[in-house]
């Protein structure tokens, strides 16, 4: 079958939101009366969800054919995991569609954030052997440059010296000697202690190096023309200038002819994920893609990288008011269950988001990417709210027993929720950044507090706040 052109094939949308695509729009070949088109558009659609189902499944994308006022095509339901993933086309069976799932906060803000987290999550690029086809970068180009000099970082640090045949004049034979050049070059002048050796040195894997020595020139060189755009540039652009000082010594150079041998060869996922990284800026690919190119596939959960932002809030906070902080993206918070029978036990373990530790005091956050923010705690519950009541609930419960883990003589448990900046200084403004509430249970008193979180990369405001429930009862 022929490759049909589609003027869009790639469709936006947001993390945790539910949207309809026409697939009059983006699943039939352009010139097709679309008046005419619906039972068509129907075959289309349920064709497209059997063909992706599992990739989009990977997602967190739930798929449905519908309708809005007689317009056929599907209702796409995302959940916290953004990414860009490439699509079978029901007409080819061939990956020329596209879905690029955006954080429903600005990139802006996820900037800020992965700024404020020293940049501890980044996407993950997934080893798909397709592409995501575009024609429009979708995401910030930095958002890239973050995820390769992260990993040429970790590289760099795990990088080992090999053995490698050195030539040197020495004044005590080693090796390997070249007595024809000693003889007429050395000992005729004189110099019998000048003696041209050839011998085995560990030394560091100089190919490689000048290879990532490139990869980061390259990423210096396209951050230094969106200087003046985001302060992750600055940020990476510093970055970028540390590894340049830790590289100088090697050449910048391209990889060589031997390269996808080397690739094949490597041991660690430290070194596969930094080789794969320089192969990028070899073959050009960016997450979004870029011109005519396609972009790679990735992806990155929200909720993930919300607990890694309120970690970083926290440890501001251990930081200011002499704490210690545990997480659990760390495994640092584990508590296991041991179930009688044991094969009876579905839930394994309890496992705190981050808990912030001192003597009289423990601190127990557990970060709720949701869209509540707004409404739990605040008298945002009204009508047609029922939904959101019911998953408060269930997060006010998780973190109740979270706080049964503790035995300090304070424990104060805290669902922490996103809220955009502005409107988050909206409730600053009008006192409704934090809720606070008591539980008693014989002797022993829990106290539970609500949290609306900004989406930005200052944590002086939030870091405040958190001290005053670990200083105070009241």
């Amino acid at each position: 079958m022929s490759r049909v052109h589609l003027s869009n094939p790639v469709r936006r949308i947001q993390d945790s939101a539910r949207v309809f695509v026409s697939a009059t729009d983006w699943l039939l070949e352009p010139g097709i009366d679309k008046r005419r088109s619906g039972d068509l558009a129907q075959r289309r659609g349920e064709n497209f969800l059997e063909m992706n189902r599992g990739i989009l499944g990977d997602f967190g994308v739930h798929g449905q054919v519908g309708g809005v006022r007689g317009d056929i095509g599907i209702w796409l339901e995302s959940d916290t995991r953004i990414g860009a993933l490439p699509l079978l086309s029901p007409m080819s069976a061939k990956p020329e569609l596209g879905l690029v799932v955006e954080p429903r906060f600005a990139w802006s803000s996820a900037g800020d954030m992965l700024v404020g987290t020293g940049f501890r999550i980044t996407p993950e690029i997934l080893p798909l052997p397709r592409m995501v086809p575009n024609s429009d970068r979708q995401i910030p180009a930095w958002v890239l440059s973050a995820t390769v000099l992260m990993r040429i970082e970790k590289l760099l640090k795990q990088t080992s010296r090999r053995f490698e045949m050195d030539e040197a004049l020495l004044d005590v034979p080693k090796g390997q000697v070249d007595w024809s050049r000693y003889a007429m070059n050395h000992l005729a002048l004189g110099q019998c202690l000048t003696i041209p050796c050839r011998f085995p040195n560990l030394l560091p894997d100089k190919q490689l190096l000048s290879a990532m020595h490139w990869t980061v020139l390259r990423h210096q060189d396209a951050l230094r023309t969106q200087r003046g755009r985001h302060i992750a540039v600055v940020h990476l652009l510093q970055r970028c200038d540390a590894l340049l000082v830790r590289l100088r010594a090697f050449a910048p150079s391209p990889p060589t002819r031997g390269w996808q041998l080397l690739k094949a060869n490597v041991s660690t996922e430290v070194f596969r994920q930094g080789l794969e990284a320089i192969q990028w800026c070899v073959d050009e690919r960016g997450l979004g893609g870029s011109s005519d190119l396609a972009g790679l596939p990735w992806r990155m959960d929200m909720a993930i990288f919300f607990e890694a932002w309120i970690e970083s809030i926290a440890e501001a906070t251990a930081r200011r008011f002499q704490a210690r902080v545990t997480t659990g993206r760390c495994r640092e918070t584990v508590v296991n269950l041991h179930w009688k029978p044991q094969r009876m036990g579905t839930q394994r373990s309890l496992i705190p988001d981050v808990v912030i530790h001192r003597a009289d005091v423990t601190l127990v956050i557990d970060a709720k990417y949701k869209r509540h923010a707004q409404l739990v705690g605040y008298g945002g519950f009204g009508k047609g709210e029922h939904d959101w009541q019911t998953q408060h609930r269930e997060d006010l419960l998780q973190v109740l027993a979270y706080s049964s883990l503790f035995d300090t003589p304070r424990v104060v448990a805290c669902l922490a929720y996103p809220t955009p900046y502005d409107k988050w200084q909206l409730l600053s403004d009008q006192g409704r950044v934090l809720s606070r509430a008591s539980v008693r249970h014989g002797l022993r008193r829990v106290e539970v507090a609500l949290l609306a979180v900004p989406m930005s990369g200052r944590t002086d405001e939030v870091s405040a706040i958190l001290g005053r429930l670990l200083m105070a009862s009241e």
